[in-house]
């Protein structure tokens, strides 16, 4: 598997692609997880992972963007993401497109999704530790595979990243993003017209 820096050479938005399709794995594997007391009473984000594990795996049965975002709509804090996202050239963006631009990144990520959900299957997810806003868990996938160590940050009951081999992945959407806007000197409509263009494909 390529590294973060190997990124640099796809075409911007091509890289966030690619770290999505890992994380495709974890939510299809969410609904896995553990629900003991004890994890709930430790961590009680452990119970919406296990919602969203259930909506994703859903939404992998189904096939269906529209069910990705919905699911993304209900766990997620898409705005917060996505404003994150603009990283420098937030203040750049109009209040009059702000709305139009959480859609579309919201539609982005749910595209990219239900476009690789398929292809990755887990056999279960474990509870490690809770450290603050993040819980900490295990991927297991079987057949040989080693174990991958995923981690959810929440806040206020929201999932707002995910780190899968080492790299936030709303991290890697600010690096696109802020790509995408640096090749074209900060137009945020360049921007939007790219993911929209991403999405449909």
């Amino acid at each position: 598997m390529q590294n973060l820096a190997s990124t640099q050479n796809r075409r911007p938005i091509g890289g966030l692609k690619y770290r999505l399709m890992l994380v495709c794995a974890l939510f299809l594997a969410s609904a896995l997880i553990s629900n003991s007391t004890a994890n709930a009473g430790t961590c009680p984000e452990a119970s919406v992972a296990i919602k969203a594990g259930k909506a994703f795996l859903k939404a992998a049965r189904t096939g269906h963007t529209s069910d990705f975002a919905s699911a993304l709509a209900t766990y997620s804090d898409m705005t917060q993401i996505s404003m994150f996202g603009l990283g420098k050239y937030r203040s750049s963006l109009p209040p009059r497109l702000a709305a139009e631009y959480v859609s579309l990144s919201s539609r982005y990520v749910a595209s990219t999704l239900s476009g690789f959900a398929r292809k990755f299957r887990a056999n279960s997810i474990e509870f490690v530790d809770c450290q603050g806003d993040q819980v900490i868990t295990r991927l297991n996938f079987g057949g040989g595979r080693r174990p991958q160590r995923v981690i959810w940050r929440f806040a206020h009951g929201k999932v707002i990243d995910i780190n899968v081999q080492n790299a936030w992945l709303v991290q890697l959407l600010r690096s696109n993003f802020v790509g995408i806007l640096n090749d074209a000197d900060g137009n945020i409509g360049t921007l939007l017209s790219t993911i929209k263009v991403a999405s449909d494909g």
